[in-house]
């Protein structure tokens, strides 16, 4: 049995994807390998039963299969891969001169097509070439009906983000408002104690009031500004507008402050002036949420064992922001999926829809943004936007 891959030692261009050969009659077998080689990655086994433990492990394009075979005929091995590998193309290899075995394949394994012996080279690579295209076209209807599907669920959720939004809109306003009227009585507070001769500590504390109703009335602008964002973010030609990623950047830590300051040592690397065609709120969503993930990757340990670094840069007329963390890091099995809509590795607390929509909104901009891990190394979020102008 010959297992290795074949038909590349020519220095010819070789065909993509796999062919997998099966005929117990070794002298076939090496006929074939030899006529494909240097066009063709052939790889070839003995028996129906080698051939479906490969299928098991490895990706295979065509599966090419004689009919004469001990222990499994061709069409019986064609008919257990339609069944479990169903994207695989199958063609029969037949002896014989009447159709019968191969209206049998096209019944029962729903075969491509079929060669009867002796094949020519030429006709053998036709069919070849035909299936490898077919297989081919295959991956990538699935990947645009996979693609579709994600965009469909992220535009479903966009539609609940949006009622949302709405729902909290009047709250937020009458938040707004009190926080406005709390803070104007304060501030007269404060003036009256001053003109009475207060002393310094009641001074103070009324400067401290006014402070930090000054921050709850920011942060509640901030959060009308993310409801009004959901509720129109499902709208692609809403919000559209330029944004500084410094200052979006600068707001988002903001946000987190307390949290950065209590989990981890903070290093900012932030270089001014890059506007991109962003809706601030939209880009904001997207830092927070890397900033968010930054922070929950973060093991139980000393607050100055764990880091988080935040760069923004310029470059060939991109912003490249990154969001790096040294925690536990993502191992690679995971990477493939982190971007799919509902996938989430937090059990009962995540909903797996943050990167999911962040990639949505960078794409919308026209950017980016890609993932660099690994378990024990910590990870690195990058995020690449065209800037536009000033």
């Amino acid at each position: 049995m010959n297992t290795a891959p074949r038909g590349e030692t020519s220095g010819g261009p070789v065909q993509g994807g796999v062919v997998l050969y099966v005929d117990d009659d070794a002298s076939n077998r090496i006929v074939l390998e030899e006529a494909c080689s240097g066009e063709f990655h052939v790889r070839t086994v003995s028996s129906g039963v080698e051939a479906l433990e490969i299928l098991r492990h490895h990706e295979v394009a065509v599966l090419l299969a004689d009919q004469r075979m001990p222990g499994m005929t061709g069409v019986e091995l064609l008919a257990a891969a339609r069944e479990q590998f169903p994207s695989t193309v199958r063609i029969l290899i037949t002896a014989y001169s009447d159709l019968s075995e191969a209206i049998n394949a096209i019944n029962r394994a729903e075969i491509r097509s079929y060669l009867r012996k002796p094949w020519q080279p030429a006709e053998l690579k036709a069919v070849l070439r035909e299936a490898l295209e077919t297989y081919t076209t295959r991956r990538r209807v699935r990947a645009l009906e996979q693609r579709l599907l994600e965009t469909e669920r992220v535009y479903a959720l966009g539609i609940a983000a949006a009622g949302l939004g709405h729902e909290l809109r009047n709250p937020l306003t009458a938040l707004g408002g009190a926080l406005e009227m709390g803070l104007l009585r304060t501030e007269r507070v404060s003036e009256a104690l001053a003109r009475l001769g207060a002393g310094e500590p009641d001074l103070s504390a009324a400067g401290h009031l006014v402070d930090n109703l000054q921050t709850a009335q920011r942060m509640a602008g901030q959060i009308a500004d993310v409801a009004r964002s959901i509720e129109f973010g499902h709208r692609r030609d809403d919000g559209q507008r330029s944004a500084d990623v410094g200052e979006v950047v600068d707001l988002s830590i903001k946000c987190l402050s307390g949290e950065l300051r209590r989990r981890a040592h903070l290093v900012v690397e932030v270089a001014s002036g890059a506007q991109v065609g962003c809706a601030p709120s939209r880009l904001g969503q997207v830092v927070l949420n890397l900033l968010v993930n930054a922070l929950q990757s973060l093991p139980d340990r000393p607050r100055g064992l764990n880091r988080v670094a935040v760069r923004l840069r310029t470059d060939n007329g991109r912003a490249v922001l990154e969001v790096e963390d040294n925690g536990e890091g993502i191992p690679a099995e995971v990477q493939e999926h982190i971007f799919d809509p509902f996938f989430t590795t937090k059990e009962g607390t995540g909903s797996g829809l943050g990167l999911a929509i962040s990639r949505q909104i960078v794409a919308d901009a026209g950017g980016e943004i890609d993932v660099d891990s690994a378990p024990g190394r910590g990870t690195r979020f990058t995020v690449v936007l065209p800037c536009s102008a000033s």
